[in-house]
């Protein structure tokens, strides 16, 4: 049965949606090196991070992308028939004026581990000497962007930047908060399953978000959980 909608699951989705966007700024930042998109379904980050470009934040942005679990043609989504990376750079050009010149595109992967290593293997090969970078994503990625950045591209001042909005502005056609509320529960997870991994660094979670995550479980908000491990119930 399809999980329903009330007053107690928005109160729920909103407990995790302020944890894990909690380091989100939109705002540019004093300059950096290097603003790194990460890929997904979501255009709105490219229009983000052309307007970072735009405002001077950095001079090149670095986009990450292969096809994800959202734009493979999984769980009935229409496959993206670009990657990820060069759906962003159009993006990013079109809304934001972004030049191919401070365009680096990353075209192979699958998930935000790879976003990290093989953007900082890019820049390698590229010669790009990064010591403060932007990485800009869905707000609610923002805790997860940066626990894994401490792992996979350390030595850098990492900062997160993301589109406005809160909770309420991220919803549109495109965007249900059914499917919202699947991606918050099943990215927690991941903050705890991946730092067993040592995929991203542990980050404490406060009492109320794992309560509030217990309950969604149990209310069947599981769409986005880690394949083949066992969700607490």
């Amino acid at each position: 049965m399809m999980p329903q909608l009330d007053t107690e699951v928005r109160a729920l989705a909103r407990t995790l949606w302020e944890f894990h966007a909690a380091p989100a700024r939109w705002e540019a930042p004093e300059t950096a090196d290097l603003i790194l998109a990460l890929g997904s379904h979501d255009v709105r980050v490219a229009v983000h991070a052309g307007r970072l470009w735009a405002a001077g934040a950095a001079p090149l942005v670095l986009i990450s992308g292969g096809h994800g679990r959202r734009t493979s043609g999984k769980d009935g989504h229409a496959r993206w028939q670009r990657c990820e990376a060069e759906v962003f750079a159009e993006v990013a050009r079109d809304v934001a004026g972004v030049p191919d010149s401070a365009l680096l595109l990353e075209r192979h992967a699958t998930h935000t581990g790879e976003n990290f290593a093989l953007s900082r293997t890019l820049a390698e090969e590229h010669g790009l000497k990064v010591g403060r970078a932007i990485v800009t994503a869905k707000p609610y990625m923002g805790r997860r962007a940066l626990a894994t950045a401490e792992v996979r591209w350390p030595d850098v001042d990492w900062v997160f930047r993301c589109f406005p909005g809160g909770y309420d502005g991220y919803l549109d056609e495109w965007h249900s908060e059914r499917e919202l509320i699947h991606f918050l529960v099943g990215d927690l997870q991941r903050l705890e399953v991946y730092a067993e991994r040592g995929w991203n660094t542990r980050v404490e979670v406060p009492t109320a978000v794992t309560k509030a995550y217990e309950r969604l479980v149990k209310l069947g908000f599981t769409d986005h959980a880690v394949p083949g491990v066992p969700l607490a119930q």
